[in-house]
């Protein structure tokens, strides 16, 4: 009776999808240490911190997985591109506010049991986890995908000393289809499921401080990419909600690249500073205008601009 309460609570606090899992070991640590030997990760170290969810919660017993549809049916216009997860405010914002309510139930739902939430913000194997649950699986584009909804989700868990049902694995849904491995278009798959993070666009505009080199062609993505999701059959029937809290802010889904260059902290704090375009700062939108821009030529005055930069990161993406 108490899986069935919780996903009644998650429902009433707004999440689209609810399973829950064992909190015990799987193979997911192996298939990630194996990524890690080979350096796929680049510069996100944190990635070598993912932990067994019972250190992170004395006494965990299941793992609570929700997920929420942010698909909003908004389509990209011409110019630079922003994946649409970037396209309002910042998803840790919303998600945890749905979090804080959803576990505020908790506590009266299992008195006595402690909880802890998490939403893409611990060294937690969230897509693990979900797959495990039977939220949906892992695609061969390494997205969880949901029947439902695709991979247009955001994933959060709760850790629980309840002891939970747990639900039934989900099965892998993929077939023989591979038009994500070979639609991306920096060549990141190594192997379905296996993606060298140092090649793919998300990494290189978002995760690393480094120029982004000239040999990796990122236009028109200035912000993460969705190729290997838009290609997707299983997105192409995902589920648009009646409304929703990601509805896209005017311009941010095709920004203004010469802005982004121009851009000062102050206005980039007023524009962006509780959206996702946050996490690289000003100087890493700046970093990935110019690298769009490359390919169809930098106007003289943006050349002056990013030569002047305070960044070095922005001065040595001009001479990439």
């Amino acid at each position: 009776m108490s899986s069935t309460l919780v996903k009644l609570a998650a429902t009433e606090a707004r999440f689209d999808l609810c399973g829950i899992a064992l909190a015990i070991p799987g193979d997911e640590d192996a298939r990630l240490q194996s990524w890690l030997d080979k350096g796929y990760h680049g510069d996100m170290a944190y990635m070598e911190r993912r932990k067994d969810v019972r250190d992170l919660l004395d006494g965990c017993r299941s793992v609570i997985v929700l997920a929420v549809n942010y698909h909003t049916g908004h389509e990209h216009g011409d110019g630079a591109r922003v994946s649409r997860y970037a396209w309002g405010e910042d998803y840790h914002r919303i998600v945890g506010r749905r979090l804080k309510k959803l576990t505020a139930r908790l506590e009266t739902l299992l008195p006595g049991e402690s909880h802890r939430a998490f939403c893409d913000t611990g060294p937690i194997m969230e897509k693990a986890w979900a797959e495990r649950a039977g939220i949906g699986w892992i695609g061969k584009n390494g997205c969880l995908i949901s029947q439902e909804y695709g991979s247009w989700i955001f994933l959060s868990v709760v850790l629980t000393t309840a002891e939970l049902v747990a639900d039934t694995p989900h099965v892998d849904r993929c077939g023989t289809c591979e038009l994500c491995l070979h639609s991306c278009p920096t060549d990141a798959f190594v192997a379905p499921r296996v993606i060298d993070a140092r090649r793919c666009i998300p990494y290189l505009t978002i995760e690393q401080w480094k120029p982004i080199p000239k040999e990796l062609k990122i236009a028109p993505w200035a912000f993460g990419c969705d190729v290997c999701q838009e290609v997707c059959p299983w997105n192409s029937r995902a589920v648009v909600p009646a409304s929703s809290e990601f509805e896209n802010r005017s311009g941010q889904d095709n920004p203004d690249l010469k802005n982004w260059v121009a851009m000062r902290g102050p206005e980039f704090r007023e524009t962006y500073g509780d959206t996702p375009l946050a996490r690289p700062g000003r100087r890493g939108l700046a970093r990935n205008a110019l690298a769009v821009m490359r390919e169809t030529g930098i106007d003289a005055e943006t050349a002056e601009l990013a030569r002047n930069d305070a960044s070095a990161l922005v001065r040595d993406q001009l001479d990439q």
